[in-house]
């Protein structure tokens, strides 16, 4: 399944493609894609179900509050990709990536968007979920 944030412009773009439930049952995997103005990655990231299931319990209150942050993010390392509600309806969307390769890569990037993006947001999360 495809999981995009819906922001009504091809940049900033945010997408979790293909992801997929460990067959376990422990986690998932999918290929992260960000575009954020001129800056670009598309790299394979995985998190835990707990994790999952925090960060989607946290947008569901940052929308239903306008306060909070939600943060996904594998328990044993360093990548991220956060959500936090800041004021007048602007979301501030972060995250941190790296690429164990040599040489080494790191991309931090950050947009805003509106806080009517989370509910697609939030659906197709759910969706997921269920499908899973």
């Amino acid at each position: 399944m495809n999981i995009l944030l819906k922001t009504n412009t091809s940049n900033p773009h945010l997408e979790l493609r293909d992801l997929k439930r460990f067959k376990d049952g422990s986690g998932y995997s999918s290929l992260l894609v960000v575009h954020s103005g001129a800056f670009q990655a598309e790299i394979s990231f995985y998190f835990e179900e707990p994790v999952f299931d925090e960060f989607l319990n946290r947008l569901i209150e940052m929308n239903r509050t306008l306060s909070g942050k939600a943060i996904l993010k594998p328990y044993y390392e360093p990548e991220y990709v956060a959500f936090e509600m800041l004021t007048a309806g602007h979301v501030q969307v972060t995250g941190e990536l790296f690429e164990y390769s040599a040489p080494s890569q790191h991309l931090e990037f950050g947009f805003e968007i509106d806080q009517t993006c989370l509910s697609p947001l939030i659906s197709d999360l759910q969706s997921c979920k269920k499908e899973a």
